[in-house]
């Protein structure tokens, strides 16, 4: 056995006394009753009203936690909705380029889908099937807003030669950059 400080060893009796619960070995009276409940013994019909009794009215901890959390997500949208548009304090009076708000049209993106799906997404460089593909405008994009005169967002989405699916190609990753007019290169053209 391990002695402890002053020369006491772990099993004496004076080693509880020192270094341990200043009541070990009298038995807690709470203990006894759990212990006989454990064993097998049911709760009395007191003992019954007396806890349901103490726990009317409280909400069991889980659920509190789910609670919290329902509450959380509900304010978390409500700021969402909130702090949208003019109302966000990131707002900047609605300066959004006219390229992106096309690009982030459904109908761009019906274009680019409808395009894909008539070349079969095969690239018409190389004849490569599926991987990264785009659909890439024969005649270049900011050529047709100039020569249109498209200013906003809705002459855009009217305008039929931005929408005709026979002014797109199907091209892969490698190949749409080797093009004239990738990354505003037609851009550059039309200035010079």
């Amino acid at each position: 056995m391990s002695k402890g400080k002053q020369g006491f060893q772990k099993g004496d009796e004076n080693y509880g006394r020192k270094f341990g619960a200043w009541n070990r070995g009298i038995p807690n009276p709470s203990l006894v009753k759990r212990n006989k409940l454990r064993k097998g013994e049911k709760r009395s019909e007191k003992q019954k009203k007396k806890i349901s009794k103490a726990l009317k009215g409280k909400m069991p901890k889980n659920l509190k936690m789910i609670q919290k959390i329902k509450w959380t997500i509900e304010r978390k949208k409500k700021l969402r909705y909130a702090n949208k548009g003019e109302k966000n304090w990131n707002w900047k009076g609605g300066i959004t380029p006219l390229r992106n708000q096309i690009c982030n049209s459904y109908q761009y993106r019906q274009w680019i889908s409808d395009v894909l799906t008539r070349d079969n997404f095969t690239c018409q460089e190389c004849g490569k099937k599926g991987g990264k593909l785009s659909a890439h405008h024969t005649k270049s994009f900011s050529l047709i807003l100039q020569e249109n005169n498209i200013k906003t967002l809705e002459e855009a989405l009217n305008c039929s030669e931005l929408w005709n699916i026979n002014n797109g190609l199907t091209l892969g990753q490698t190949c749409h950059e080797k093009t004239d007019n990738y990354g505003g290169k037609g851009n550059k053209k039309l200035c010079n």
